[in-house]
């Protein structure tokens, strides 16, 4: 493993004063039993470790260093250390690529430090070192509030801070590795992933994201996780308005603001969280060595009132409560009595919490579990069928500083032992995470029991834990298509996870820096891509007609033809024999034709067309189409360039209202037909798609032949598509027409055109 050494040394450098003195000691208290040799010029010892002058004065080469020195001294002490062939370095000096709007050198000084290192491996810069828990390393200048772990989850992030206070949560998050990427000047946080995972010990992983900047790697760490049966959770942040060309599309308003980057998380397979609480609690779930595996919950609680916030919150989140059979419902009947209404969630009241047998016997009603035979396989249950995926149990432990917890442990000991041969995830939750308390949460994972702190946090972990496991079991993504010659202001790097490579492509800059260049944050130092040329609506029509695209027979009339009523009639005469009335006119020259005045409508006659022709502008053209009738639906499908993540198609709801409906969801190109296919079932207008209230259903393999079209004519377009949007796209039993599209790309003409 390339990163080895640095994560697991035997022997660790430390150079600087008193930052480096703070993580000696905390490396000592992390229980580092290795060598630890301080660098400083003038101090015989810093933490009670002898010092040495300088790297030279070495008494060995060093399998990690952490240096806390300014930024010219950190890029001398690299060079050195490469020479040395010393296992790794963590940079924690600032000044580096975060500082290029302010510091015209940030950036040169960024590729001096990565050619320094070479192919010895860099955290950082501006990194604040790593937390191993695993094996007692502490290559941190601060408190932190984890402890020594024998397996856990591994936690990387771009921020400092927001790793110094995953460190502190008081949820019982078993951590095995937290990591601080900093700038990912030559490191990148898809890297350190790649290897962490590779360590048996790492039982999940989560990342904290501020952006992407190697795609490629992403992909690979992806399709590597899942090889190894490990599930990632994303805290993506760093939301950000798009700053790409300035056209004023239905798209550009629905798109969001990060809808790339969920899409693209999404396809990897992986968990975008939506909170630091959510992203806590989904890791503790996949933290547990069984998959939870489906959304069915048996609940149990001695309220009413819980009962119906667990139904409540859990059917928000997507998770579903399966009605109690017979047998549940005699079995529950034998234990409560014939007063206690029967339902799931279940409400056993508070009378039966003391009783321990009482509490065993009706969590064995509940999950129907059975004893296990002579020649035990792990759980005697996987031989029956599941009732359900997840077995709930409600309590939120009083203040012990005021109260006696008794009676609660009383009742989570009854559902630990009563379900200890059941098959599916066991869990506990409070309703309020500060009534879970952390040494409830470290004892019940010993019984492979999950403790959620949170109802809305909890039952959203259990609903993610779900997803991912079902996410496991759909094809592999492909690759998503990204420019052969990207713009030279943004080099997507395109890094290799193969031990010893470094990455060629990086270009010294930040990550950080380059996800802002790329969206146009920042001002970046090359500049000057070709403006987007918008197609007129005919154009893009014919355009999207040869890939497949059913289109209106239509007419195109030039300003000359409309400019005059002789010449008008002349030019209907002439077209009058290639289409049949009712027909819509249109203007050419107007991308929101509803909102200006520019479409007439339910044109049924010659003296009408005319008549709507010469009340609309056309000073750029007019368009007249036959009339589409009898749609079922009205959809909008749409495919942008985004700077990041590649091509970027929309589905959704279409026609005049597409921004008050909002109705969209998102995926990356290129997206095989099954994924197209479910990502239409995600739409709230599905259902009409489907045939409501005795209506037409929409022919869903012609709905699936244009998504693929559209989707074949954007990447035909490539690296020259800046937005492509057809709305709307008018679905029926028989057709889905585009009746209006919309084109923008660079360069003077379309390819092959």
């Amino acid at each position: 493993m390339r990163f080895g050494r640095l994560l697991k040394p035997r022997s660790i450098a430390v150079v600087g004063g008193q930052w480096a003195e703070t993580v000696i000691t905390q490396c000592r208290q992390a229980g580092f039993d290795g060598d630890v040799w301080p660098v400083h010029p003038r101090r015989n010892r810093l933490a009670g470790e002898l010092c040495y002058a300088s790297l030279d004065d070495l008494p060995g080469v060093p399998d990690a260093t952490f240096i806390a020195v300014n930024k010219e001294r950190t890029i001398e002490l690299v060079a050195s250390l490469a020479a040395m062939d010393a296992g790794g370095a963590i940079c924690f000096a600032t000044g580096f690529g975060e500082r290029a709007a302010l510091d015209r050198d940030a950036e040169a000084r960024q590729r001096r430090l990565t050619e320094a290192a070479g192919d010895m491996p860099v955290i950082g810069p501006n990194s604040y070192g790593l937390l191993n828990y695993l094996d007692g390393i502490a290559l941190w200048p601060d408190q932190h509030g984890g402890k020594a772990v024998e397996r856990g989850v591994a936690v990387i992030t771009q921020s400092s801070n927001i790793a110094i206070n995953l460190s502190m949560q008081r949820r019982g998050l078993p951590l095995a590795y937290l990591i601080t990427a900093g700038n990912q000047a030559q490191t990148t946080l898809a890297q350190l992933a790649a290897s962490v995972l590779e360590d048996e010990r790492v039982t999940a992983l989560g990342l904290h994201i501020e952006g992407f900047s190697d795609i490629r790697a992403f992909e690979s760490l992806a399709t590597r996780a899942r090889a190894m049966g490990k599930r990632i959770v994303v805290l993506k942040t760093g939301v950000t308005p798009l700053a790409r060309a300035a056209l004023m599309s239905h798209t550009r308003s629905l798109s969001g603001d990060d809808a790339a980057a969920s899409a693209f998380i999404e396809r990897l397979g992986l968990l975008r969280a939506r909170g630091i609480g959510e992203f806590i609690e989904t890791l503790k779930v996949l933290h547990l060595p069984r998959k939870v595996g489906g959304y069915r919950v048996l609940s149990m609680t001695s309220s009413g009132g819980e009962a119906a916030l667990v139904g409540d919150f859990g059917a928000n989140q997507g998770l579903q409560f399966p009605r109690l059979d017979d047998t549940q419902k005699e079995a529950l009947q034998a234990v409560l009595g014939k007063e206690v209404a029967l339902a799931n969630p279940l409400d056993y009241h508070m009378a039966i919490r003391d009783d321990r047998a009482a509490m065993e016997a009706m969590v064995l009603a509940m999950l129907q579990c059975h004893e296990p035979p002579a020649s035990a396989t792990k759980s005697a249950n996987d031989q029956f069928p599941s009732p359900a995926d997840v077995a709930l149990l409600v309590l939120d432990f009083p203040r012990t500083d005021r109260c006696d917890d008794a009676s609660w442990r009383q009742a989570l000991d009854a559902f630990v032992s009563a379900s200890e041969h059941w098959q599916g995830v066991r869990a506990v939750i409070a309703t309020l995470a500060e009534n879970m308390p952390e040494d409830i949460v470290e004892t019940l994972l010993q019984h492979d029991v999950v403790a959620l702190c949170g109802l809305n946090d909890g039952l959203k972990a259990l609903a993610n834990a779900g997803w991912l496991d079902m996410a496991d079991s759909t094809e592999l993504p492909l690759p998503v298509w990204l420019p052969e010659n990207p713009d030279v202001s943004f080099k997507a790097a395109a890094l290799s996870l193969v031990e010893g490579t470094t990455g060629a492509e990086r270009s010294g800059r930040s990550a950080r820096r380059v996800s802002q260049e790329a969206w146009g944050l920042v001002q970046s130092a090359v500049t000057g891509r070709q403006p987007p040329r918008q197609l007129d609506e005919s154009t893009a029509k014919r355009w999207l007609n040869r890939f497949g695209v059913s289109v209106p027979v239509s007419v195109r009339l030039s300003f000359a033809d409309v400019r005059s009523s002789l010449s008008l009639s002349r030019a209907l005469d002439k077209a009058s024999s290639a289409f049949s009335y009712p027909v819509v006119a249109k203007s050419l020259g107007v991308l929101h034709k509803s909102d200006a005045n520019a479409i007439a409508m339910d044109i049924a006659n010659r003296r009408d067309l005319e008549r709507a022709i010469r009340e609309i502008d056309c000073e750029g053209g007019c368009l007249i189409e036959e009339q589409v009738d009898n749609a079922v639906v009205e959809l909008l499908v749409s495919v942008v360039q985004d700077p990041v993540h590649g091509l970027l198609m929309t589905i959704g709801a279409g026609g005049v209202a597409t921004e008050v409906l909002a109705d969209t969801v998102h995926c990356l190109v290129p997206a095989t037909r099954a994924e197209l296919d479910r990502r239409i079932d995600r739409l709230r207008c599905a259902p009409l798609l489907n045939g409501f209230r005795n209506r037409a259903a929409v022919d869903r393999g012609m709905l699936l032949d244009t998504l693929e079209s559209v989707q074949q004519a954007a990447l035909q377009l490539g690296e020259r598509l800046v937005e492509l949007e057809v709305n709307p796209l008018l679905c029926s039993a028989e057709t889905c027409t585009a009746v209006d599209a919309f084109v923008a790309v660079r360069g003077s003409t379309l390819p092959n055109y």
